[in-house]
């Protein structure tokens, strides 16, 4: 679908790629990542053209349609749903040219073979595109984005920037391009919007390929990643939690031939350095400058800049951090919440969850104090103060000042490397804090914000989706800080990864009470579960009655069949790998008997065969790798079908 060779991109100075080729195939699912500042969103730009760049190749299949979820917004003058409706411009060509054929009558009575040609041309269009139910299938997808359906006939500039990102990514999913980019498309969503898009993409038969910091997102739907590192493109197969495990892999494989290369290099500048001088050996110093000056040098996999750091802890407070006491709260004729209490303890990491427009935001709002009750009381526990999270707390930072005196201003009486220590932890390095906070990126002024919250941290943060704008090793470094955080948390955050490592309450807001589940998200969504199977067998129970003991035997017979199904799938790819696994190792097996036979041999160690020694030997290490590597897999293959073939 979409094809780079040998692309250069750089700014100035700054090579952002080098020489980076990459084949998005049909149906693939690749996720791109990388820090902030290595070119994801550049990338993008490129191959939707609204981007330069310096050399190489981009190619896109013939015919194929790319559409890109930006995260700048144009001004329309139209309705939510006229925007995600008629936002193709290819489907309103195909609309407005049907209508105007089927006004020209003079056109249909002059020449009406070449007009029916084109008409039923247009029609055929009209109809791939899903003209018919292209508005109820607009409707079903916001929908999904939460959107109400009153909502969805009012003027598109009365939403907030983040409700119409969804409308923006509304309308690109209605428009099922064969190529769809999305850059960070949960940062302005709801949980349940995240868990809808999900859904949907996974049905979704065209190429994708996302930019996101959600490792439970892309998890669920990549099969490839992409990893953008100081101009260069490292493609891995799998998941996220795939890609990590085999980037350590490689790391340790660069490591230890850049460790080889360090080695050799130095021995070769020792001889060139000892014999270059004398007569009888410059010819042999010569040659070894010339090895030297093409080596082409081993790079490392970057390292994480994360700082080991320990955050100052909050003051010691009592047992209830906050008391809310029969607090009522309305909008106009809305009532959000009315003679609503909670306590909220000391200790407790809570996630607010809930669907959109339950209240989740006026409540953590209300725990702050930035938004008064219109009765009752928030009350502090003993010893309490509280810190608030939300984007636009970015705003608040002053334009003028650099990094490291936007940290001073709250964080004055620290020594200067601790100070450092924090904006490291943070990923702020060496002139990094210098930097003004006028030319951050959103992301920055994120984690200088959340540095700042952290540095004196009050006993009650409440955080509001923290992670937006965050890449992965940013959100992991928060994740880390908030762990150990030995105060109280309340947070909300569409970022269901993120959540499980901090939290151990969900509070479910809805219609204005909460309901408790203790543990965290993943916990959360079990016991979700199994409500929902236990209000299925009650609703079925209600409508057939007792079921009777031939139907429990069949039911029975039924669960068994299907256990039986679901073992034999799980079985057949496994054990077709150890099919291919075993003939595998008996041919590495043959050749290492043979080349462990040659060096059996009295005449291999003689001086002339020095050659042919390193070349056995260097056979022999290779195949005893590739040996081992076959049998881990063969193990770990043979530990998952002896369970499944042992169940009665």
């Amino acid at each position: 679908m979409i094809k780079l060779n040998c692309l250069e991109k750089r700014y100035g100075p700054k090579v952002l790629f080098k020489s980076v080729s990459f084949h998005l195939r049909p149906g693939d699912r690749v996720g791109l990542i990388g820090e902030n500042g290595m070119g994801k969103t550049t990338l993008f730009r490129i191959l939707t053209h609204k981007e330069t760049y310096d050399s190489g190749t981009v190619s896109l299949r013939k015919g194929a349609r790319i559409a890109m979820l930006e995260q700048e917004l144009k001004e329309d003058d139209c309705t939510v749903l006229q925007r995600v409706v008629l936002g193709d411009d290819h489907f309103r060509k195909v609309q407005e040219g049907l209508e105007q054929l089927q006004n020209d009558t003079k056109a249909q009575a002059e020449d009406s073979e070449n007009w029916a040609n084109r008409y039923g041309n247009l029609q055929h269009e009209f109809e791939r595109m899903g003209g018919y139910h292209r508005e109820a299938t607009a409707q079903t997808i916001l929908a999904g984005l939460a959107f109400k359906t009153e909502q969805m006939n009012q003027p598109l500039m009365k939403f907030s920037g983040g409700w119409r990102m969804r409308v923006e990514l509304a309308r690109l999913l209605l428009q099922q391009p064969e190529v769809l980019l999305l850059d960070e498309p949960t940062n302005h969503l709801d949980l349940a919007s995240v868990v809808w898009l999900e859904s949907f993409l996974k049905s979704y038969e065209g190429s994708l390929l996302l930019i996101s910091h959600d490792r439970r997102f892309l998890n669920n739907l990549v099969t490839r990643i992409a990893e953008l590192d100081r101009g260069n493109l490292t493609l891995y197969s799998g998941n996220y939690d795939d890609f990590e495990r085999l980037k350590a892999e490689r790391s340790e494989q660069l490591e230890s031939q850049a460790s080889n290369q360090q080695r050799r290099v130095a021995e070769l500048e020792r001889f060139i350095e000892r014999f270059r001088a004398k007569n009888t050996k410059a010819a042999q110093a010569k040659s070894k400058q010339k090895i030297l000056d093409k080596m082409e040098k081993v790079e490392t996999t970057s390292n994480s800049r994360t700082v080991k750091f320990r955050f100052p802890q909050p003051a010691r407070i009592g047992r209830i951090a906050l008391d809310i006491v029969k607090v009522s709260k309305s909008y106009g004729d809305l009532t959000v919440y009315k003679d609503f209490s909670i306590k909220l303890e000391r200790g407790s990491k809570i996630a607010l969850v809930g669907v959109n427009g339950a209240g989740k935001s006026t409540l953590m709002k209300l725990m702050a104090g930035v938004l008064p009750p219109n009765s009752g009381e928030v009350v502090e526990g003993h010893n309490v103060t509280r810190a608030y999270f939300a984007q636009h707390n970015l705003e608040t930072l002053k334009a003028g000042s650099t990094v490291i005196e936007s940290l001073d201003e709250v964080a004055g009486n620290l020594m200067l490397t601790k100070k450092r220590s924090i904006l490291g932890a943070f990923l702020f390095s060496g002139d990094d804090v210098e930097k003004k906070v006028s030319v951050l990126s959103g992301g920055e002024k994120a984690r200088l914000a959340l540095a700042r919250l952290l540095v004196h941290p009050a006993p009650l943060l409440l955080v509001d989706e923290p992670t937006n704008h965050l890449d992965i090793r940013s959100c992991e470094v928060l994740a880390a800080a908030l762990a150990d955080f030995d105060g109280t948390l309340v947070a909300i955050s569409h970022d269901r990864f993120f959540l499980d490592g901090i939290i151990n309450q969900v509070w479910e807001v809805d219609a204005g009470k909460v309901r408790i589940y203790h543990g965290n998200y993943t916990d959360y969504e079990k016991e979700k579960e199994k409500q929902a199977e236990a209000e299925a067998k009650n609703t079925k129970k209600s409508k057939e009655g007792s079921p009777s003991k031939s139907k429990q035997d069949k039911e029975r017979k039924r669960r068994e069949a299907e256990e039986r199904n679901a073992r034999h799938r799980k079985l057949k790819p496994l054990k077709k790998r150890v099919e291919e696994i075993e003939p595998q190792l008996e041919k590495i097996l043959k050749e290492k008997e043979e080349v462990e036979n040659k060096l059996g041999a009295s005449d291999i160690y003689q001086n002339e065969r020095k050659a042919d020694l390193a070349t056995l030997l260097e056979q022999q290490g290779k195949l005893n790798r590739q040996e081992q590597k076959l049998m881990k897999e063969w193990d770990r293959l043979m530990a998952q079908i002896e369970p499944l073939e042992t169940v009665s």
